[in-house]
């Protein structure tokens, strides 16, 4: 055996004690955490997560946000639908009634004028 071959057999044996090292290591590193680590506080916390999870699911977050866009649209509608009249227009309307009433109240006046002159006596003594 020349040097060569002693070499690569101390490399192959090297290699594999330095596995057996770093799986002893592994091994006794999971242990421990195992042995620190109880399984029913894990047992809880995997159930926390499972009811946050339950709590926030995306498909009833879903329905929600589709039903109040539904609603929003509803309102929308609504409030395009309303009309709001100019009150130029409305003023305009104000004094054009004020006119017809004042033409109106002149109307009665002479009506009242002539009923006066026709309920007086011809004869100023009666």
């Amino acid at each position: 055996m020349n040097a060569q071959d002693v070499a690569l057999w101390i490399g192959i044996a090297s290699s594999i004690g330095g596995a057996a090292v770093g799986y002893g290591t592994l091994t006794e590193k999971v242990a421990a955490l195992e042995e620190s680590t109880d399984a029913t506080y894990l047992e809880s916390r995997l159930t926390k997560l499972e009811t946050r999870i339950e709590d926030n699911d995306i498909g009833k977050i879903g329905k929600e946000i589709e039903q109040l866009r539904g609603q929003i649209s509803s309102t929308a509608d609504k409030v395009a639908g309303i009309v709001i009249p100019s009150t130029g227009e409305i003023e305009a309307d104000i004094r054009g009634l004020e006119t017809e009433v004042q033409a109106i109240q002149r109307q009665v006046d002479q009506l009242s004028n002539r009923v006066e002159v026709i309920g007086k006596p011809k004869n100023p003594l009666l």
